[in-house]
């Protein structure tokens, strides 16, 4: 009996340490469980704060790599304007080389056009002097041909028959006539009747 009492106690303390035992288990495995999901709900809130620190972070440094390439573009572009200046001028300068070397050879042109100008008008000068010399010549040549008859008609045959004096009359007859030949001829015949 006495024995049976020992084994029955025996059995029932270590039903209750088991139980003890199984109960802080349970009441640690619980703990555990609890302070993995405070851990992880932590760890959860932690990386969003992380995340979100970063993502504003890799705003800020986007902004800024958006500024400094800005800045650069700026620049890049300056350069660029300077470059397309220099270019433009260059070729502005060379066209006005251009413009200003046809414009010499141009006036080069009409001076020499205004020199033979002048030669040619020189010479038709010469020419239309010539011709004019020559005209004359010929009108010259073909002048009319003078001859001058003078009559000498006595006083007393024409009028008064009752004086012994004679008075000279004197008649002059112009007879033009164009002459054939080149030469001018003028030729005066003079009579006289006493």
């Amino acid at each position: 009996t006495t024995h049976l009492q020992i084994d029955k106690y025996s059995r029932k303390r270590n039903d209750e340490i088991n139980d003890a035992v199984l109960g802080s288990i349970k009441k640690i495995v619980a703990g555990t469980q609890e302070q993995q999901q405070h851990l992880l709900a932590e760890a959860n809130l932690r990386t969003t704060d992380i995340e979100n620190e970063f993502q504003a972070r890799l705003q800020d440094y986007i902004a800024k790599l958006d500024n400094e390439k800005a800045t650069v573009l700026v620049q890049l572009e300056k350069d660029l304007d300077v470059r397309q200046q220099v270019i433009l001028e260059s070729a502005r300068k060379r066209i006005d080389d251009l413009n200003t070397e046809a414009n010499r050879l141009k006036m080069n042109v009409l001076k020499e056009a205004q020199a033979q100008s002048c030669v040619q008008m020189t010479k038709i000068t010469e020419q239309v002097a010539v011709l004019e010399h020559e005209e004359a010549a010929r009108r010259l040549a073909s002048t009319t041909k003078t001859i001058i008859t003078t009559k000498s008609v006595s006083a007393s045959e024409a009028h008064h028959q009752d004086h012994s004096t004679t008075n000279d009359q004197v008649t002059t007859h112009v007879e033009a006539l164009k002459s054939p030949s080149s030469s001018s001829t003028i030729s005066t015949e003079s009579r006289q009747t006493k």
